[in-house]
């Protein structure tokens, strides 16, 4: 497989545009969660990906099954829980600032979250190309962050390269748990995604983005291994820093106001790029691409699309690439 994932996928109960959950009617449904979201977008792009987690075995729970299926994810090593074990839930209303969006959490004892340890093949991992983790299942329960940590473990006697996004959620618990418990992680993986607020609210870390990754690289440096650590900047598209190279990429303009799983688009077009995904292959010959650009342009897709998974292909990923201002396509 090209990449291997572990975390948890729950339903997104949401309001209509302007209306409060207190006095919706209805709700529309999502499938989400930050790692499927990535891999379902990798494996619509023709990549192997294979999704790691617990699942109720209701019909909530094969209904986020068979949804991840339909977009190319191997759900295969998905572990099923109790039928009467409970699949996280969260809602949101999106509303224009200054009300923004808000999100709530029901997620509280579910089946991902009380997975034993124990029950996991980790010689999966042997068989990826990548280990992809996130900073959101470790704060889940005490039972994931140990999974977390074997499967990293597997990983480093392996050989296999970590990659970890930081993905910093407050209502999850204080920055201070959080930045002790994702150290380790950060400081082993060869790619580590992480937002400019992030960095601020975890590490102290603010200031111009090259003073900000410098920082972050001068933290969490492993000895001699080759680590980049990327930082997404929102409106103002993203940057990085590798081999102690800094470089940075603009936003792709786009008129979407889809925010979530707008993230783990970038992460999933980034990481396209870095395993030579078919289409990367096929234009860097010719055009001036790399995988921030790819991260910029799947990012640019997924705040166009409703939902939580970047419904796209190759084809739409081409067509952003050949619009974009400065490449000169020709």
């Amino acid at each position: 497989m090209d990449i291997i994932s572990f975390g948890e996928t729950m339903l997104r109960l949401c309001a209509a545009p302007g209306l409060r959950l207190e006095t919706t009617p209805h709700f529309v449904v999502y499938v989400g969660g930050t790692e499927s979201n990535t891999l379902a977008c990798l494996a619509r792009m023709q990549l192997q990906a294979t999704w790691l987690s617990a699942l109720p075995a209701s019909p909530v729970g094969r209904h986020i099954e068979t949804e991840l299926r339909h977009h190319g994810v191997d759900t295969s090593q998905v572990i099923w829980s109790e039928q009467d074990s409970r699949l996280g839930i969260y809602y949101s209303e999106e509303a224009p600032a200054p009300l923004g969006t808000q999100v709530y959490y029901d997620r509280a004892n579910s089946a991902c979250a009380l997975l034993d340890p124990a029950a996991v093949d980790y010689t999966l991992v042997d068989k990826a190309r990548l280990l992809h983790l996130t900073g959101i299942t470790p704060a889940l329960s005490a039972n994931a962050r140990e999974v977390c940590r074997r499967l990293m473990a597997r990983a480093q006697a392996q050989q296999i390269p970590l990659v970890f996004d930081v993905n910093y959620r407050a209502k999850l618990w204080p920055a201070s748990e959080a930045a002790n418990a994702i150290e380790d992680a950060c400081r082993q993986a060869s790619i580590v995604f992480c937002t400019r607020a992030d960095a601020a609210e975890l590490w102290g870390i603010s200031g111009e983005p090259e003073a900000v990754l410098r920082q972050m690289a001068a933290r969490f440096s492993a000895g001699e291994s080759a680590k980049t650590i990327v930082l997404t900047l929102g409106d103002a598209g993203s940057a990085q820093l590798q081999n102690d190279i800094y470089t940075t990429e603009a936003a792709i303009q786009t008129e979407g106001t889809a925010r979530f799983g707008s993230g783990d688009a970038f992460a999933a077009g980034y990481l396209y790029a870095y395993l030579e995904g078919p289409l990367y292959r096929e234009l860097r010959e010719r055009y001036p691409l790399s995988p921030l650009t790819f991260g910029n342009a799947f990012a640019a897709l997924k705040r166009c699309i409703a939902g939580d998974i970047a419904v796209i292909t190759p084809e739409d990923v081409r067509g952003v690439l050949l619009r974009h201002e400065g490449l000169r396509f020709r």
